[in-house]
């Protein structure tokens, strides 16, 4: 087992995803911080999980909270004429 595999299974342990289909890290930044001395790099890690996926439409989601800013809209000014 070579360093990028055994990183990437140390990963996949802390994030603890339970059905990993792929996973993957690559490296987006290095910066050195000269107040402590230290070398900082920034990864971004990736997981593609199995199973079924349940997806909305962004519509769907949307208009209930409109429902909702409408309905309040109508007691306040309902509230407002009483």
């Amino acid at each position: 087992m070579n360093k990028h595999n055994r990183l990437l299974a140390i990963l996949n342990d802390v994030f603890g995803m339970e059905n990993i289909h792929k996973s993957q890290f690559r490296k987006v930044g290095q910066d050195f911080d000269e107040k402590t001395n230290e070398h900082i790099f920034y990864i971004e890690y990736l997981v593609r999980e199995t199973g079924d996926l349940v997806t909305t439409s962004r519509l769907a989601k949307r208009k209930p909270k409109k429902k909702l800013k409408e309905q309040e809209l109508l007691r306040q000014i309902n509230a407002r004429v009483r």
